[in-house]
């Protein structure tokens, strides 16, 4: 990739040609910047079909290459994207993409705000899933501190995070630090307890009561939800690389299970 992971104008232009070629629905969820914040959903999604993908990208703009690794996933044509619904939010933050920072134009954290309707943007994204639900809800996401790939899983299904991990690794290792921002990790994977009320815990304790995409997916969604992550101060088409892996891994899983 040549030109800049934090051009966000060139990104949204790349996703509009490909939903128009799939034929897939656009939701405009708001505007940023001059931006639009825009949802996708294949035709099975669109017509109401439960089960299958939910992914975003791009809620943190100094994360560059999840939304790139989505787009480029999403361009190469897995089979997932015809076979299952799949909804996919292609930049949550592209004010914050090309400013190359973490918080939206408002300076607010998009993710501590997933409960919050009084943003007019995360109102329209509840709108949109209100009653949908999936098997599996993705969130790509970057850390500056690691130096390997980890990841926060809470699973109805079992507990697939390891073998998802294990698919990645040879990308980028895992993260070997046994603590990430506080939370414990065992090689790379933080599993958490699925309870609702363990997680609101979580929400109130260690977020200061501000609501994560992944956790709000979990609870009103999503049978199993995913945040995976890469060190952003890696070689970004590694990270890119890394992040396509993961998605290629969970769609694999989706499919054969």
């Amino acid at each position: 990739m040549e030109y800049s992971g934090h051009d966000a104008g060139r990104l949204l232009k790349r996703w509009e040609s490909l939903a128009g070629s799939k034929g897939w629905t656009t939701h405009v969820l708001g505007e940023a910047g001059g931006y639009p914040v825009f949802a996708l959903l294949n035709e099975r999604a669109a017509a109401g079909e439960a089960g299958g993908l939910y992914v975003s990208a791009g809620v943190h703009g100094d994360e560059c290459a999840p939304p790139w690794a989505l787009l480029q996933w999403a361009e190469a044509g897995p089979a997932v994207l015809d076979e299952l619904p799949v909804v996919l939010i292609p930049c949550f933050n592209p004010v914050g993409l090309s400013d190359n920072t973490r918080v939206n134009e408002e300076g607010i954290d998009l993710n501590r705000n997933f409960q919050n309707r009084d943003l007019p943007l995360i109102a329209s994204w509840q709108s949109l899933l209100h009653e949908k639900k999936f098997t599996f809800a993705l969130n790509l996401h970057e850390d500056y501190d690691a130096t390997g790939i980890y990841l926060y899983e809470i699973a109805d299904d079992g507990s697939p995070g390891d073998e998802i991990l294990s698919a990645c690794q040879d990308i980028i290792p895992r993260e070997t630090a046994p603590s990430v921002d506080g939370s414990e990790f065992e090689n790379g994977l933080l599993i958490h307890d699925p309870e609702a009320e363990n997680l609101h815990q979580i929400v109130e304790e260690d977020l200061g009561g501000g609501m994560p995409e992944a956790i709000y997916l979990y609870l009103n969604h999503a049978r199993n939800s995913f945040t995976f992550e890469t060190p952003s101060e890696m070689d970004k088409l590694r990270r890119i690389a890394a992040h396509e892996r993961f998605l290629e891994a969970v769609s694999g899983y989706l499919r054969n299970g």
